[in-house]
């Protein structure tokens, strides 16, 4: 070969060369960064590290009880970026779908609808049997995962209280989106370089984020006193077949919840099948004219502010007042009182005696009584959800609401908490609390991060007057009043009924009723306060408190009050004369 065709083969390789370098060095200045990051993304593999939610508990006499809990359960996913394209996608279904127990067409579709992502899944919480076949499985780019998982081990108890969380993990309701902020746990992160089928190599790890747990919450709730309310209102569920119940039991010198329930209820374990009726805490969210529980707030306000006492005499227009610019106002059925002392007219719970109060008092003195004891905002407990109930201002009352609010109708409507955490207030002396429902936060490692305790907003009464109140109108409504179906052997109880008619769109339903009934209990040395409201219970059963909510109420006080060693200030005499205990 001559030498130029050497010269012209060199020239050629070299000009190759060249612009193989120049087309480097393009690709470099151009592409480099992005090609980079893609060969980078190509060698390692991210593994996320899920975290433990914290746990729920409430309290017993014995310490505390687990309400909430994570367990880890196994899900199967797919890689459709690694198993390939349409075909590859289809064959693996296939293959996959007899093990797993579903079908080919629906493993195909949660992949393919996911095709450009590296993440799918395809089943999730398996059972024990499809865990094993999965194990076994010899597909690449199917495998199996964990991921921790909401339990309630107690089930119903205390289910609007709790709420739930949602498959996802996020909080739904209750407690757990109250306090997501302590419970939600942070996943951790790792980075592991991979071989070129994306296997991961764990013994080089470039970057590792560990996962953080949440922290557990303690409630003031009693899982003991909490099952007495549920039962109770099981009990006046299955008697009176209403509509809906709710009830709340506090003490009422801490304002600690011990104790919240609705009726119809629903299993958080199962939240997905129970309906938005099921899952709403109707003692936060539903409020209602309360009627003539109504009726201690009023006379114990005008008695603080001097504009009445106890012996301050009314006259009930026996049982019929046809009131000024008023309409007609009536006392329960055969009840015909003449001139009675203030006392007796709440003992016997004249709504007549109530209005003649009202129009001594007038609407601003009305309104800032209820304003007092905190009706008419929410109460500011930890649980979402609450409504503040209703306190028409008073520029929009009539001369019917200034005779009716003293009765609990009209411009007023309550929710059962605000009910108990006001009568809560009559009971500790005079002092309205905030009432509060998670008790302290702990780490993993039991320190505690988050204490709760007592706040107050503010002084309502004088101790003395709470005192008086207590002893001479509100425990002989229950000894001798409307309330005698509430009498305890071994305590004295105090409380008031109220049987408030329910609205509608033409005015009050007839025969529709809210049947209540709040009480305390010793009546020397409040220990619980319990409020319960029995929503339209069937007419011909029974619908006043009296007879439907007075007996649940003093179920609840019984039981808890022995369960809590409360010692009793009631004695009984036996034949021989000789008091026992």
């Amino acid at each position: 070969m001559s030498k130029w065709r050497y010269n012209l083969v060199f020239a050629l390789l070299a000009g190759a060369l060249l612009a193989l370098a120049g087309r480097v060095v393009h690709l470099q200045l151009r592409y480099g960064s992005r090609l980079s990051k893609t060969a980078l993304r190509q060698q390692r593999r991210v593994v996320s590290l899920p975290a433990r939610p914290g746990n729920i508990y409430a309290r017993s006499r014995g310490g505390y009880v687990l309400l909430a809990a994570a367990r880890q359960v196994p899900s199967i996913y797919a890689d459709p970026v690694f198993i390939g394209e349409e075909g590859q996608l289809a064959a693996a279904a296939r293959k996959a779908a007899p093990a797993l127990g579903v079908s080919a067409e629906r493993l195909f579709c949660k992949m393919y609808n996911r095709r450009f992502r590296r993440f799918a899944y395809l089943l999730r919480d398996v059972t024990g049997a499809q865990e094993r076949e999965a194990g076994r499985l010899r597909v690449p780019g199917i495998k199996l995962t964990y991921e921790w998982r909401r339990s309630y081990p107690r089930g119903r108890l205390g289910a609007h209280v709790l709420g739930h969380r949602q498959t996802d993990g996020a909080a739904g309701a209750g407690i757990e989106l109250k306090a997501d902020h302590w419970l939600k746990s942070h996943r951790g992160s790792e980075v592991v370089y991979c071989d070129a089928a994306r296997r991961g190599r764990y013994a080089r790890v470039g970057y590792h984020r560990p996962p953080r747990d949440g922290k557990h919450v303690a409630l003031t709730l009693d899982v003991v006193i909490q099952g007495f309310l549920e039962e109770a209102l099981a009990t006046a569920v299955e008697r009176f077949s209403p509509a809906g119940a709710m009830g709340v039991v506090m003490d009422p010198n801490t304002g600690k919840v011990l104790a919240m329930a609705s009726h119809p209820s629903y299993d958080p374990n199962d939240y997905g099948r129970a309906s938005n009726v099921d899952r709403r805490n109707r003692a936060l969210t539903d409020p209602y004219e309360p009627g003539s529980a109504f009726k201690p707030f009023i006379a114990i306000g005008a008695i603080q502010m001097g504009r009445a006492s106890v012996d301050t005499p009314l006259f009930c227009h026996h049982g019929l007042y046809r009131a000024h610019r008023g309409g007609t106002i009536r006392d329960f059925p055969g009840e015909r009182f003449g001139t009675i002392p203030l006392s007796e007219v709440v003992i016997h719970s004249s709504n007549i005696g109530m209005a003649k109060l009202g129009e001594r008092l007038g609407n601003e003195t009305l309104a800032r009584i209820a304003r007092a004891f905190g009706f008419g905002r929410r109460t500011a407990v930890d649980l979402p959800g609450e409504c503040p109930g209703k306190l028409v201002p008073t520029r929009k009352w009539t001369s019917y609401a200034t005779r009716r609010m003293p009765f609990g109708q009209g411009p007023i409507m309550v929710t059962v908490l605000q009910l108990a955490n006001a009568f809560s207030a009559i009971a500790n002396g005079g002092v309205l609390l905030r009432p509060w429902i998670v008790d302290r936060v702990l780490k993993a490692d039991g320190e505690v991060v988050y204490r709760g305790r007592p706040h107050r907003v503010h002084r309502v009464l004088d101790p003395a007057v709470a005192r008086q109140f207590i002893d001479e109108v509100l425990v002989q409504v229950v000894e001798r009043g409307t309330g005698k179906k509430c009498r305890l052997r071994r305590w004295r109880a105090f409380g008031k009924t109220g049987t408030g008619q329910i609205a509608g769109p033409q005015g009050y339903i007839p025969e529709a009723y809210t049947a209540t009934f709040v009480a305390g209990a010793p009546a020397n040395r409040p220990a619980v306060v319990c409020a319960i409201s029995v929503y339209r219970p069937d007419y011909a059963k029974g619908h006043t408190g009296g007879t439907v909510s007075a007996p649940a109420v003093r179920g609840v006080l019984k039981n808890a009050l022995a369960y809590l060693d409360v010692p009793p200030d009631k004695f009984e005499t036996v034949a021989a004369q000789r008091p026992v205990r």
